[in-house]
């Protein structure tokens, strides 16, 4: 899967996510993780949302430690070349 196809997986996700207060269209790979607005439900929610999609296992500690979301899709990259 290509970089900009996990992107607009990530945005897809990301739109339903009611409780989020961001325009996720403007989410770029520069957009900080905590800048997204996740609580601590939501993130758990996009984490098994995340692993759903992609076929990738998550710990919530991978998503936590993660800066931004270039980190995601870098890893989710990885784990899906293999």
């Amino acid at each position: 899967m290509k970089r900009d196809e996990i992107a607009e997986q990530l945005r897809d996700l990301l739109r339903r996510q009611d409780e989020l207060d961001i325009d996720v269209d403007a989410i770029t790979e520069d957009t900080r993780i905590d800048g997204i607005g996740f609580n601590s439900l939501s993130i758990l929610d996009f984490m098994y949302e995340v692993e759903s999609r992609f076929g990738v296992p998550m710990e919530v500690g991978d998503l936590v430690e993660m800066e931004f979301v270039r980190d995601l899709i870098d890893h989710l990259e990885e784990k899906l070349a293999r």
